[in-house]
């Protein structure tokens, strides 16, 4: 047993000297990791230096190991007898120390080029064992002359062993391979496994992590990877065509519907605009017509929300249109109800909805400051408000959507009841010259409704909101509500103009077979007079 001594012992303190330089080279991965992601991979040349620690840690290590074992006789002498196990240790972590270099100067220069390293991380792993395990068995066969004949084949025997009893694991390993060169996915996809839908996190020898929208994180063998039918959400591009099932009663037109379908999925921002949405007829039933909205978008995996958020525009855009959102019941249900709804169309607006409309006119700014005499004192009485109500109308916005676009044409304003409303105004290079916001009581369009101008700024919504929208049939019931409200409105026009007068100014030089626009408080009320047949 004496003459085995000094070998336990000089593999006892290569062992150390293994465990001390990696836990010292531990440190180094760490930090590495932190900062340049799970995998540590250089990305310059502290990097580079932190990925080769182990091995030179290892070798400093054993040069001191050396130096101290010749302070004593008979490790000294024994070392002198068999300095080519030294010399083999050491040639082994050089070798290993070479490898890790090389892999880690390709890794600087993909990083480099901004690309991606080209071999997935598990087969980089299982070819930097093979590397390692031919460069030891080289430096036992060169080195310490050994004959790795039977330890070959005892190698192989073992590995048929172990494989017989790991057949999952190297199913999964094979799998893992497999992916790994079919690059059927990577880290950073969205895919759907059918079961598990989610981001590809990490897939290394055994399994794959799969983080879900709900935040769990699932980890799938990769040998069920393999066998299900990979849904990639983001190969070979990201976008994605949706699909919306709506229905609409028998009373509105296709074309209607249709339109307002498209623009309540245009009002999305993650719809793309080219491909542009579209939607089709695509079957008549007993209470309805059926339609299918189809758009596109880059965010798949978030199809639940994107296709949330236009089944919500499309509420809001059918109410304000007054397309019905049929359901399904009995024929006589259906005959009566079609009755009631009828009959109640034909029917003015209720007491309490008009009497709601005038307070909220009454409240507004276009009463209270706008629509005033030369002494700032309201011109309109409620009973004047009572004669405007029935020929205006509320409307619901809802979050998200665009009120007006600048540039588009309009012929009615608005007034914000409840929510907030925010504006832009942009120059024609497209810059933002002029933010602002809306809130409940403000008067917006204006100078649209009363000259027919295209939209000076563009309004949007960051919440939803009730408004009033003030027609043209409003408009001149409005003008003759009482004698003075045209003069009110024309220095209300002019004061308008003259923020954007180089517009209006465009404006008025195009139109065609116009006798002169005056763009002034004589002019506009010139205008309004016509409009009221004076």
């Amino acid at each position: 047993m004496n003459q085995y001594a000094p070998l336990i012992i000089e593999l006892g303190i290569m062992a150390a000297v293994w465990l001390l330089g990696a836990g010292f080279a531990s440190v180094f991965h760490r930090k590495s990791r932190t900062e340049h992601g799970s995998r540590g991979r250089p990305r310059n040349l502290g990097t580079l230096l932190a990925y080769l620690t182990l091995p030179v840690f290892v070798l400093v290590l054993s040069f001191g190991a050396e130096r101290a074992a010749g302070l004593f006789p008979q490790a000294a002498a024994w070392l002198d007898g068999h300095g080519n196990h030294v010399s083999a240790w050491l040639l082994f972590w050089l070798g290993v120390g070479l490898i890790l270099l090389v892999e880690g100067i390709l890794h600087l220069v993909y990083a480099s080029r901004g690309r991606n390293f080209p071999v997935p991380d598990l087969l980089l792993d299982i070819l930097r064992l093979l590397l390692i395990l031919a460069l030891a068995f080289g430096v036992l066969s060169i080195e310490l002359g050994l004959n790795i004949g039977p330890l070959l084949a005892s190698t192989a025997l073992i590995t048929a062993v172990v494989g017989f009893a790991l057949q999952g694991v190297l199913g999964n390993l094979l799998a893992g391979m497999s992916l790994h060169i079919s690059r059927s996915m990577v880290p950073g996809d969205w895919i759907d496994l059918g079961e598990t839908m989610g981001k590809v996190v990490e897939t290394n020898w055994r399994e794959t992590r799969v983080r879900t929208n709900d935040g769990h994180m699932i980890i799938v063998p990769n040998s069920k990877v393999a066998d299900a039918v990979i849904h990639n959400m983001v190969r070979p591009n990201s976008t994605r065509r949706h699909q919306v099932n709506v229905g609409a009663s028998y009373a509105d037109a296709p074309d209607a519907v249709i339109a307002a379908l498209v623009e309540a999925a245009l009002e999305v921002p993650e719809v793309l605009r080219n491909p542009p949405p579209d939607a089709f007829v695509t079957a008549y039933q007993d209470y309805g017509i059926n339609y299918v909205l189809r758009f596109w978008s880059k965010e798949y995996h978030r199809r639940l929300v994107i296709e949330g958020h236009v089944n919500r525009m499309i509420w809001y855009k059918f109410k304000r249109r007054g397309i019905e959102i049929p359901f399904p019941m009995s024929d006589k249900l259906l005959y009566d109800f079609m009755e009631v709804v009828q009959t109640q169309g034909r029917k003015p607006a209720p007491a309490a909805e008009l009497s709601r409309i005038t307070e909220l006119l009454a409240g507004s700014d276009l009463v209270r400051t706008l629509v005033t005499d030369l002494q700032g004192a309201p011109l309109l009485t409620r009973e004047h408000l009572g004669e405007l109500a029935p020929h205006v109308r509320r409307v619901l916005y809802t979050r998200g959507e665009t009120l007006c676009r600048q540039g588009d044409p309009g012929d009615s304003c608005f007034l914000v009841v409840s929510g907030q409303l925010s504006g832009r105004v942009r120059n024609d290079q497209g810059q933002e010259i002029a933010a602002f916001d809306l809130g409940p009581g403000a008067l917006v369009g204006e100078m649209s409704l009363m000259l027919g101008v295209p939209r000076s700024a563009e309004i949007t919504l960051p919440e939803g909101a009730e408004l009033i929208e003030i027609g043209p049939e409003a408009f001149k019931v409005l003008l003759g509500l009482h004698p003075e409200v045209p003069e009110s409105l024309a220095r209300l026009a002019e004061d308008r103009a003259k923020a954007n007068r180089a517009a209006l100014e465009a404006w008025a030089g195009a139109q065609s077979g116009n006798e002169g626009i005056e763009l002034n408080a004589k002019g506009f009320l010139h205008r309004f007079l016509k409009i009221l047949g004076h």
